[in-house]
Order: C-alpha cells, then structure tokens, then sequence
C-alpha cells in the first residue's frame, strides 16, 4: 500500500515537472513583435563622400630661359596683378646675345647695300655690251667688221645679262639673310625680356619654390617657380564618388560640407560638374564630381579636406516609414513586391515582335529563369540598407536578362523592344512613381498580414510613402524577438 501511495506522488510530481518544463517552453518559443508608426515628417536624402578645395584657376608660373635668379619681387600670399614682374634672372648674358644680334642685323643690311651697288653695276657693264652689239651688227651689214667680232660682241653682251641675273639671286640671298638676322634679334630680344618673370593672372602668390642665387634651367618641361591662385573667393572642390552613387548626382544639387579647420561650421556649396572619366584604383572604380563653393570670407584655403553630403532631395511634412520595416520579413515569407508577372510579360512581348514559335519558346524561358534568379537574388540579399541594394539587384538581373535576350532577337527586334520598355517606364512615371515595397502590419487576432507600397525619397532613417496603402495612424512591424 505505501509503495502504491509513493508510486502515485512520484507520478504526479513528474507530470507537474513535465507540465512546466512544457509552458516553460511554449512560453520560450513565443514572438514578440515590436512595432513602430508610420509618422509625418521631413527626409533629406544624401550621399557621403570626400574631396579637397582648390582654387578655381590654379597658375603655375615657370620660366623659359634659364639663368640665376638674381631679385624676387613677391612672397607667399602676396597679392599680384597680371603682368606684374615677380622675379629677375640674370640677363648679362642675353644682353650680349642681343647685341650680337644686333650687329648681325647691320652687317646683313650693309651686304644687301653691297648687293644692290653689284646690281646697279652689272646693269651698266650690260648697257655697255648691248651698246657694242648694237654696233657690230651695223659694221657687219656694212662690211666694215668681220665675223669674229660680231662673235665677241654677241658672247660679252650675254655674260653681262648673266652677271644681272647673278647679282639679282645675290640681292634676293642678302635679303633673306637679313630677314634671318632680323628673326635671330628678336629671339634674342624676346629672351631677354623673359629673365623678367611676370605674373599671367589677377591672383594671390599660394607657393614660391626659389630663391635668390638658386639657377633655374628651363628644359622640355618648365621648372615651376611660383603658384597662383587666381581668386580665393571663389573655390572648387573635387569629390571622388562611387561608381553606385554616380547615378544619383546631377547638376546643380545643393551640398553641405565641413572642414577640420572649422568643424562646427557648415559651408554650402553646388554640384557644377560630374565628369565622365572614370578613376580604377584597386578595382574601385570612382568619378570625379566638381563642386563649387563661394569663399567670400577667405576661410577655405587650398588643400583643405572637405566632408561633404550631395543633397539627392528635400521633402517636409510627408507620410514616411521606418527603413526597418522595409528591411523586416517573417520566416517563410518571400521576396515578392509587385512585380509583374514573367508569363504575361513574355506574351505581351511577343505578341508585339510577332516573333516565330521557337523565339517565343526561348523568350518564355528566359522570363521564367530572370524572376527565379530575381527570387533567388533578393533571397540572398542581407544588406541592412533600406531600399538602394534591392535596386540595384534587381537592375543587375535586368542586365543580364537584356543581354541574354538580345542574343535572341534580330537587332530591328531588341530595338522595338527598347521602345516598348521605354513607353513602360514613362507610364510609370505618369502614374504610379516610385519603387515597390513592402511592409507586415500585425492584425488584431496576432496574425501578420503583408502591405504592397511604393516608396519614393529615402535616407538612413526613413523612406517616402507615395501610395495610400498606409496612413499616419498605422503602425508596422520592424523587428521581432523572442519572448523570454
């Protein structure tokens, strides 16, 4: 009886133990879902990069002439006007070039006057012996010379029409001589001018790079002596942004930027230049964005490193969602958010190209095969980004979908094709703008239930709510944990 009874308390206190550990693990296996409102507010979309300022026209003043320098007439941050002399350079020897020059010109002048006097007598001795020609060919009509002559009258008047010939090319020759001597002063004139070395621009002196009693040689590329910035008033700065983010600046956006010489002070500024070239450096592939900044008080200097954000876009007092909630998917759900369906977009395309039985075949798999890489894409997609690293995925298999396809299609075919995704995309713009999202709600009952929006402007925090699915007075789910 009493081993009965101990039997009994045993099992009763087993299936008490057995009991709790039971809700103890119902209860460890509970979620809690946390949730946070769809709120009216302001967004500022940006894009975080870095440059350096530098002055609108930066000079770099060199020389072409080499010599020693001998007086400098400016420093650092001296104020200089355009043609102001800054610099001398030893001109001893370019003064005696010059003078050789010179006495080179007057010798060349003095040989075209001994020329010209060589002329003037060679038209004189062919006078003579056209005279004395003249004169035989009377005495030989009149049998009172003989053959012989008439013989040496004809051969002198025709040495003497050589010799005018000759001192004419003499002349010719002793002018162009002149010429080259003219040409050689002032080279020589033009050197000398240049040991003066004057400032090209209105400017301020930033760097000087010599001094007195150094020599300076100008070769194929000219020593740089001084630089000038033309005006600090005015700076420019040059931002390297990344390839993904390229996209989103244009012309003309406003941008906030800082420097560590002031940094609780905010400079604003505006893109004015994104330069097509692109800049490999370990495979990182960034583009060169000019962006201007005034400068009235003289605060940036040159070389100063400038964090700056590129403003994409400003919107107050819109509806916006929480980036979590865009981010969040409970298990088993899946990556779908609005997107069209391959089988109607394969038969609306071919129904448009008319395309034969084996092209559709191949556009019907090909369609199918873009929206499970698609599926399987944004699957494998952990990025805790709120919505750019889903467009971009989705863009990648876009590619790659067109690039498989136009391997299929006739040239004329991809083309009408382009059109028709061109109409797309404009009637989209016209109706509903913005991306596909989405977002759980969480139902009275507990249940979860998913939300199809379209979200538009976005930063850190936030995104743009352009739909009416959603209202100021709901709340979405953003993360959910395991109740203890």
């Amino acid at each position: 009886m009493r081993n009965r009874i101990t039997a009994t308390i045993i099992a009763i206190v087993v299936s008490v133990i057995l009991l709790i550990w039971l809700n103890k693990g119902e209860q460890q296996a509970a979620i809690d879902y946390q949730t946070q409102g769809i709120s009216i507010g302001a967004i500022e979309s940006v894009v975080n990069t870095a440059g350096s300022t530098k002055a609108v026209v930066t000079v770099e003043v060199g020389t072409e002439v080499s010599g020693l320098i001998t007086k400098l007439y400016v420093d650092f941050n001296d104020q200089v006007s355009e043609g102001q002399a800054i610099a001398q350079l030893d001109d001893r020897s370019y003064q005696a070039r010059l003078r050789q020059a010179q006495a080179d010109v007057t010798m060349a002048k003095a040989n075209v006057a001994q020329q010209q006097a060589g002329l003037t007598k060679s038209n004189a001795e062919l006078a003579r012996a056209e005279r004395a020609y003249n004169r035989q060919q009377q005495l030989i009509t009149q049998q009172l010379t003989n053959q012989t002559e008439l013989d040496n009258a004809i051969a002198s008047f025709e040495t003497a029409t050589a010799q005018v010939a000759l001192s004419e090319a003499q002349i010719q020759s002793a002018q162009a001589q002149l010429l080259q001597r003219h040409a050689q002063l002032e080279q020589a004139q033009l050197d000398l001018d240049r040991t003066i070395i004057r400032s090209p621009v209105n400017g301020i002196v930033i760097d000087r790079q010599v001094d007195i009693g150094q020599t300076v040689a100008a070769s194929l590329a000219a020593p740089t002596l001084f630089t000038i910035a033309q005006d600090l008033s005015q700076m420019q700065i040059e931002a390297d942004v990344d390839e993904a983010d390229i996209g989103k600046i244009v012309q003309g956006q406003e941008v906030r930027f800082q420097v560590d010489a002031f940094p609780e002070r905010q400079f604003r500024g505006q893109v004015q230049q994104v330069r097509k070239a692109a800049t490999n450096v370990s495979n990182v592939v960034t583009y060169k964005v000019i962006i201007a900044a005034p400068n009235q008080q003289q605060l940036l200097l040159p070389g100063m490193t400038a964090n700056l954000n590129i403003i994409r876009g400003q919107k107050q007092d819109i509806l916006r969602v929480p980036n979590a909630a865009l981010r969040f998917k409970p298990t088993g759900a899946n990556n779908e958010t609005a997107q069209a369906n391959p089988t109607d977009m394969a038969e609306k395309l071919i129904a448009e190209l008319k395309l034969s039985a084996d092209k559709a075949a191949d556009v019907k798999k090909l369609m199918s095969e873009f929206q499970n890489n698609l599926k399987q894409a944004l699957a494998q997609s952990n990025s805790p980004g709120p919505n750019t690293d889903r467009r971009q995925i989705m863009q990648q298999q876009r590619q790659k979908m067109q690039n498989r396809l136009q391997q299929i299609l006739t040239p004329e075919e991809f083309a009408r094709y382009s059109q028709l995704m061109a109409q797309a995309r404009e009637q989209r713009q016209q109706g509903s703008n913005g991306t596909a999202a989405q977002v759980w709600k969480l139902a009275a009952d507990g249940t979860l239930y998913p939300v199809a929006i379209r979200i538009g402007l976005a930063d850190d925090e936030y995104s743009e709510v352009l739909s009416n699915e959603l209202s100021a007075q709901d709340n979405v789910i953003v993360r959910a944990v395991r109740a203890s």
